[in-house]
């Protein structure tokens, strides 16, 4: 397994990435089909996080396919640009292998290479292995976001999360 940052050659592969794991877990906030329907917007996120200096992504990969991912989103205001928004995603077939575990050492380096003082997510509350990978990373809750997704015709509530950094 590999690890490694993202390159703009990668777009399509990460898209398909993106795909699978919409269509494994309603737990991405995207339906199945939707990231597809969205086309351009999708293209748009991807190109934006790999312009800013202060962005990237981390894939996994195996023989060429993607299997997991982690995505760091810097603002470029002066004033968050301590903080990193991230979305990590693992396909379920990967899942329990160690992956998360590398791309968020890989996140580590990097979120110290860039001054980086929080990292910050947001997690449906239903997801309880995610949250638990989270908290086993440092994560700790910091509050709720009520009935902020809505899913198979429920509202569902979101639990913010954050690290803070040396």
């Amino acid at each position: 397994m590999n690890v490694r940052e993202i390159i703009h050659a990668d777009c399509d592969r990460y898209r398909q990435l993106r795909t699978t794991l919409d269509n494994e877990s309603p737990m991405w906030g995207a339906v199945a089909g939707e990231r597809e329907h969205l086309g351009d917007h999708a293209t748009r996120q991807f190109d934006h996080l790999l312009e800013n200096p202060s962005s990237t992504i981390f894939v996994a990969e195996k023989q060429a396919a993607f299997t997991g991912f982690l995505a760091l989103d810097t603002s470029l205001w002066q004033s968050l640009s301590r903080t990193t928004t991230l979305m990590v995603g693992v396909l379920s077939a990967y899942q329990g292998k160690g992956i998360a575990l590398s791309l968020f050492q890989q996140a580590q380096v990097w979120t110290a290479e860039k001054d980086i003082h929080r990292i910050e997510l947001v997690v449906l509350k239903d997801n309880i292995s995610a949250i638990g990978l989270y908290k086993k990373m440092g994560f700790v809750e910091e509050g709720v976001r009520k009935q902020s997704s809505y899913l198979n015709g429920q509202f569902v509530d979101e639990i913010y999360m954050a690290k803070l950094l040396n």
